[in-house]
């Protein structure tokens, strides 16, 4: 099988990437040709990557039209899409790829021309993303092609959608698209029964600093209950936009020696394991990759029962707790989580035991069998 994933670009540290890379590094291991075509790939690729999987940037950094007036922002994001189809037939009519998996979101704009010059290649498209917020974030002029191609559209013309719940998989059947399959994200390692030594107060809370994740509300029903347990703290690991304003709230609420921003690690399995346990605090959520990793070194979960995702890896009061999307439900189960110890840990076994059905070499052949399916 040849295969190409399409995706913006490879460097930033999310979910999206990190499995993607993961499922190309088994497959070519499995003896099929895999490439990654991104469009404004810049810097390094964030996850380790085998050298069998190929990448090509087609440099139609989208991103750019906002350098420009916004009048002219238009003229430059369709004189982009001109390249990126000429670039994008050239491509492959020298692959010559059996199948093209899509993964959105970010890619919306796109999935047309990928269409309009992909002739009878079958397209798998993938979402990775809760339905109903593929734009929550975007430009105006974003937000203004995303309508004017009806990407909605052009997904219902895929060979296949795969979904990561079945919760988004509902959405999106509401809105015609047919030909749907959930697979779950795999994990990235296969852990053996955690042996490091927890530190005794943590908090773990890992994700991208925008937004989304939402981690002003986790300040803030931390700060409801911080004075209660004085020896308790957050370690909160990643990088993002947010970055400034949360350490501003932080330093505004007293809390400066109890939030820790910590930058982004290569281990992230390790400070999960020396944790007692993970908070996600996100409104919504393509899968909650974060969640299984945290499951798999032996700590419970403390997570809003946002879409998608948590609500179908944490069996509530066994393996973890769902709270309300508010501060005070939250500040209330992590309250939860400190004062009872034992049944801390007995959430935390249970959780390691319940993430083993998410194990890479159980998933991924699903994936494999995926895309296999729609090849003629």
């Amino acid at each position: 099988m040849r295969l190409i994933y399409f995706i913006p670009l490879l460097s930033t540290t999310g979910g999206l990437e990190r499995t993607l890379i993961d499922k190309a590094n088994y497959l070519v291991g499995k003896g099929h040709d895999v490439m990654f075509v991104t469009y404004e790939h810049v810097g390094h690729i964030a996850y380790t990557m085998s050298p069998l999987v190929m990448h090509l940037d087609l440099n139609c950094h989208f991103f750019s039209i906002y350098r420009h007036s916004i009048f002219s922002r238009f003229f430059f994001a369709l004189k982009i899409k001109s390249v990126f189809r000429r670039k994008m037939k050239k491509i492959l009519s020298h692959v010559r790829p059996d199948v093209i998996v899509v993964a959105i979101p970010n890619t919306e704009n796109f999935l047309c021309d990928v269409l309009s010059v992909a002739k009878d290649i079958p397209i798998v498209v993938e979402s990775h993303l809760a339905k109903g917020y593929e734009v929550i974030n975007r430009g105006i002029v974003e937000k203004f092609l995303y309508l004017f191609n009806n990407p909605l559209k052009a997904i219902r013309k895929a060979k296949l959608f795969i979904s990561l719940t079945e919760g988004d998989a509902d959405c999106w059947r509401k809105s015609k698209v047919q030909n749907i399959k959930v697979i779950p994200d795999p994990l990235a390692h296969v852990l053996g029964r955690y042996t490091e030594e927890k530190l005794k107060f943590r908090i773990i809370c890992v994700g991208r600093l925008v937004p989304q994740k939402r981690f002003d509300r986790l300040v803030n029903a931390f700060y409801m209950i911080a004075d209660k347990y004085p020896e308790w703290y957050i370690c909160i690991f990643g990088e993002g936009e947010n970055k400034g304003k949360l350490q501003k709230q932080i330093n505004e609420l007293g809390l400066t020696e109890r939030v820790c921003l910590m930058s982004k690690t290569d281990n992230i399995y390790y400070e999960y394991q020396r944790s007692q346990f993970f908070v996600l605090s996100s409104d919504f959520e393509g899968f909650g990759l974060v969640i299984t990793e945290a499951m798999a070194c032996g700590i419970p979960v403390v997570a809003t029962d946002c879409p998608f995702g948590p609500s179908e890896i944490i069996d509530d009061g066994k393996t973890g707790l769902l709270t309300k999307m508010d501060v005070k439900d939250l500040a209330e189960k992590m309250e939860w989580m400190i004062t009872h110890e034992e049944e801390r840990k007995r959430m935390g076994a249970l959780a390691y035991e319940a993430s083993a059905k998410y194990n890479k070499d159980l998933i991924i052949p699903q994936w494999e069998e995926a895309y296999l399916s729609v090849i003629k």
